[in-house]
């Protein structure tokens, strides 16, 4: 039985919270944690978070070289 093709999956944990302000709406700050490699960041805007993630996502090694080096990818030639 063929095994079901992998999908990469990452794993983060985001917590937000409310401070409130004096004089305003006051803030959601926030913490975001990469699981796998527990790297963590604490955010006080959205591009932050957004950008943490995006680093994560485009330094894990996709899905075609993992393949590559198992010797598992489609096309390999040895």
């Amino acid at each position: 039985m063929a095994e079901p093709a992998r999908r990469p999956q990452h794993l983060f944990i985001v917590r937000i919270w409310h401070e409130p302000g004096r004089a305003g709406p006051g803030q959601w700050p926030g913490s975001v944690e990469h699981v796998p490699s527990g790297q963590r960041l604490y955010f006080s805007s959205l591009a932050d978070l957004t950008d943490f993630i995006t680093l994560r996502l485009a330094s894990a090694p996709s899905p075609e070289r993992q393949d590559r080096a198992s010797g598992e990818g489609r096309g390999h030639e040895e």
